[in-house]
C-alpha cells in the first residue's frame, strides 16, 4: 500500500466532516435501530458515558479575567496548548474537556483541588 503525504493544514481541513447538526438530531431509539439494522454488536460497549460539550476556551478564559498564561499555569496546563484550542488548531481531549467543564462549573474549586498536593 503507497503512503500518502499531507500537510496538517490538509488534515486538519478534512476534520469534523460530519454533519454535526444531523448528529445530534439522533435520539437513543435512532441508534439502536441502526445497530439492529447493521448487526453491531454493542454489548461489550458497556453504558454510554457523558462527554461535556466543547468550551471556547477563549471565552472562558476571558470571563475568569486570566491572560493564556495565567490560565495555563492555574490549571496546570502548558500555555502552547491553550493557544492551540483558542486558534482552533486543536481539539481538547475528552479529558480536558471535562477539566474545562469543571473549570466552568466552579473555576475555584478545580483550583483548589490542583493546588492540593
Amino acid at each position: 500500500m503507497a503512503s500518502v503525504k499531507r500537510t496538517n493544514k490538509e488534515i486538519r481541513k478534512e476534520r469534523g466532516r460530519g454533519d454535526a447538526k444531523k448528529l445530534a438530531s439522533f435520539t437513543d431509539r435512532d441508534i439502536e435501530r441502526f445497530a439492529r439494522e447493521d448487526e453491531s454488536d454493542t454489548r461489550e460497549l458497556g453504558e454510554p458515558r457523558y462527554v461535556p460539550p466543547r468550551t471556547d476556551v477563549r471565552a472562558l478564559r476571558e470571563r475568569l479575567g486570566l491572560s493564556q498564561s495565567e490560565f495555563a499555569r492555574r490549571y496546570l496546563l502548558s500555555v502552547r496548548t491553550v493557544q492551540q484550542w483558542e486558534q482552533g488548531q486543536r481539539e481538547p481531549s475528552e479529558p480536558a474537556r471535562v477539566l474545562l467543564f469543571a473549570i466552568v462549573r466552579n473555576p475555584r474549586a478545580v483550583e483548589r483541588v490542583l493546588r492540593s498536593r
